[in-house]
């Protein structure tokens, strides 16, 4: 359990809230919300309860059966014999075929096991960054919780009914919970943005360093063995 994990539950009443007034009374036309809501794509309490739901242990333990596998394939090439004990057409197709195998599920990193790592990494790497995420969303969470904009939207009625942010006599929610609701999303947004900008960052760094693999072509065909490596008996 991180930080994230125990300020987001004290702290869903007061997001409820802003989602609740930017989609029912907006925000101030030349406020700084505006773009960051375009550029985010979702309200401040949804981005942050996406965060809070994605935890780095279950990346973390989607990497070890990876890394497992590798080594299965290591293993597997290891344990097998380069050359037959026979010889013959059929011997040097085992060969062919075995070295070009072997060479494609072990070795370098351009190999299966080798990318199998890789994706273990890749995976670590993304589990760091959604580390840095959640620990960057828990600090801006905390400074809007002890805030004067907090105080201004937790005045507001709970968000029930139809048209939640109007008073028992009708009356529209105060400009300045409105504003103070706009402040707090795009303080949280803003977090929620450089946070975008370091993941992108990441993928960047891994560029196409996880594409395909395909299965390379056996260059020798013994005598005897058609071109596919397939041998016909009978």
């Amino acid at each position: 359990m991180d930080l994230l994990d125990q300020i987001h539950p004290a702290s869903r009443d007061l997001l409820d809230r802003v989602d609740a007034t930017l989609l029912a009374a907006g925000a101030p036309g030349d406020h700084r919300i505006w773009p960051l809501l375009r550029r985010v794509g979702a309200l401040p309490g949804e981005a942050v309860g996406h965060f809070a739901a994605a935890t780095p242990e279950r990346l973390a333990a989607v990497a070890v059966p990876l890394r497992d596998h590798a080594d299965g394939y290591r293993s597997s090439v290891a344990s097998v014999p380069a050359v037959a004990a026979w010889r013959g057409p059929a011997a040097e197709g085992f060969a062919a075929q075995w070295s070009t195998l072997s060479g494609h599920l072990a070795g370098n990193d351009e190999t299966m096991a080798g990318r199998l790592l890789d994706t273990a990494r890749f995976l670590d790497d993304v589990s760091g960054w959604l580390t840095r995420a959640r620990r960057e969303l828990a600090g801006a969470l905390a400074e809007c919780l002890g805030s004067a904009q907090a105080g201004a939207v937790r005045g507001l009625p709970a968000a029930a009914g139809p048209d939640p942010w109007h008073d028992l006599a009708g009356t529209p929610a105060p400009r300045e919970a409105v504003a103070a609701a706009a402040t707090i999303g795009a303080h949280l947004l803003a977090a929620v943005a450089e946070i975008i900008d370091d993941g992108q960052r990441t993928l960047d760094d891994w560029a196409g360093r996880l594409s395909d693999l395909p299965y390379p072509t056996v260059s020798v065909s013994p005598a005897g063995i058609p071109a596919g490596g397939r041998l016909e008996i009978g």
